[in-house]
């Protein structure tokens, strides 16, 4: 009997490889590793900007509820082209969808660096998220392509290792640059890296089936993408408007409907986005659940605490972002170990340690008086639940699919992880903004520590949801 691993799909939707030798060719090879160097950069001035807030907030004389769209339309930009990359790695050639993230990435990336307002900076954020979103879900399909299956696991690590260590050296990479220099070179240095990246890659790049004529679901991801954007202004809105109807239920009520519509003009067409009948996998919507719930709060964690080190310790950048490198390292570190205790014990074993870890290290923030010493120790601890949880989810959820809808399963891990972490920064930065109503009449310092704590407690609340969930969960056989 043929396993799934011969006979499932990747994230665009092709069968995945069956070679079993261990040869892979030089080209492959330069290929993969571009393409993971391209994500790399974009992901890395994706968290770079979370410590440039305050900064930013001085410059452009706005408030920090507009300054947080830097990030939060960023990652509201990556979310809405993932869902459209299983249907364009399909329907295009892979070398124009690099050169497309190539050149969104350096388009993208001269216009931050020489914007001389907050919006000519939001539009250059967008442009290069349009790029990192078509690139990186391409790096995975290579390998599932294109690599041996006896060795797809080595190249799938390390490429997700490259990856990862972007969110890793972010926060510190840019606060040292803010600090010693100007926001502006976080784009200008990493501008050669990518474009170098981006050559390599185009160069080396082949596909192994030929592009198919297949018409865009345009309605479907209208609705989705309205759906998205509607979400997360009704949100942003409590920090500036409350609960206003025009800013807040109106966009909700949007977001309900425009879902809603969604969900049957999906089940009715013959080629849909995303097949939402894969939600009726039990075990497979625990695990999305928990992995945007667990997205959530560590992206909101990597806003809010950089900015209360600022604004309420007053603290420079360069301490900000340094004061994470500690955690995101440890979880980098940590993730293959996590795999490893994984592929032993089942999903059991590290959902529920992992789970508990998240609860006690989110409810030690929320209750404690909040020093630097402290927050380095709290954030090693978090990054450890996470790094127990975060690959391993996705891996179990993904498990628990038939062959054809693995490319659906892939879509919805990989917008959702960038959703989650748009609405972890869009709803920290309002319950933060949210300080100065609570404390009307006190410092900056009080009115940020007042916000800051508001926002730990909703991390409180989702982190006992991941328990709930967590400890629900079921080793099944893989189909």
């Amino acid at each position: 009997m043929e396993t799934r691993g011969e006979l499932g799909l990747d994230s665009g939707g092709f069968p995945l490889s069956k070679m079993s030798s261990s040869k892979v060719s030089k080209s492959t090879r330069f290929a993969i590793f571009g393409a993971a160097g391209l994500a790399f950069c974009g992901v890395l001035v994706e968290t770079s900007m979370n410590v440039t807030f305050p900064t930013l907030m001085r410059q452009f004389h706005t408030s920090l509820n507009a300054v947080q769209w830097v990030t939060t339309a960023y990652l509201l930009a990556v979310a809405a082209t993932m869902v459209v990359t299983a249907f364009m790695q399909r329907r295009l050639t892979w070398r124009l969808l690099v050169n497309i993230g190539g050149g969104a990435f350096v388009l993208g990336g001269v216009l931050c660096a020489m914007s001389t307002s907050l919006w000519l900076l939001l539009a250059g954020r967008i442009i290069q998220a349009v790029g990192t979103g078509f690139v990186m879900p391409l790096v995975f399909t290579q390998i599932m392509r294109q690599v041996p299956v006896d060795v797809q696991g080595r190249y799938t690590g390390t490429a997700g290792m490259l990856i990862a260590l972007a969110p890793s050296l972010g926060p510190t990479y840019g606060g040292l640059v803010t600090q010693l220099a100007s926001w502006r070179l976080i784009f200008w240095l990493t501008l050669p890296v990518g474009i170098v990246a981006w050559l390599i890659t185009t160069m080396h790049i082949t596909q192994p089936a030929a592009p198919e004529k297949r018409r865009f679901p345009s309605l479907q991801f209208i609705l989705i993408i309205v759906a998205l954007m509607a979400l997360t202004w009704s949100l942003n809105s409590i920090g500036t408007t409350g609960f206003s109807f025009l800013n807040f239920w109106l966009p909700l009520l949007v977001t309900v409907v425009s879902l809603s519509v969604w969900v049957l003009v999906t089940q009715r067409s013959d080629q849909p986005l995303i097949d939402v009948d894969i939600f009726k996998n039990q075990m497979f919507s625990r695990a999305v659940s928990i992995y945007f719930c667990i997205q959530f709060v560590q992206i909101g964690l990597t806003f809010l605490l950089p900015n209360f080190t600022q604004l309420a310790l007053g603290k420079n950048a360069l301490m900000s972002g340094l004061m994470l490198l500690a955690g995101s390292l440890t979880s980098a570190g940590l993730s293959p170990l996590a795999g490893r205790l994984m592929d032993n014990n089942g999903i059991k074993q590290p959902a529920r340690i992992g789970s508990l870890i998240l609860l006690v290290a989110t409810g030690c923030f929320a209750v404690s008086q909040l020093s630097i010493p402290l927050i380095v120790l709290l954030f090693v601890v978090f990054q450890i639940g996470f790094s127990l949880l975060f690959n391993n989810i996705m891996t179990f959820g993904l498990q628990q699919l038939p062959a054809h809808q693995l490319g659906d399963g892939n879509a919805i891990f990989n917008t959702l992880q960038q959703y989650a972490g748009s609405l972890g920064t869009t709803i920290m930065a309002a319950l933060l903004a949210t300080g100065s109503t609570l404390k009307p009449h006190g410092s900056s310092f009080v009115q940020t520590t007042a916000g800051t704590h508001l926002a730990l407690w909703l991390g409180v609340v989702v982190t006992v949801v991941v328990c709930a969930i967590g400890f629900s969960l079921k080793d099944i056989a893989k189909n």
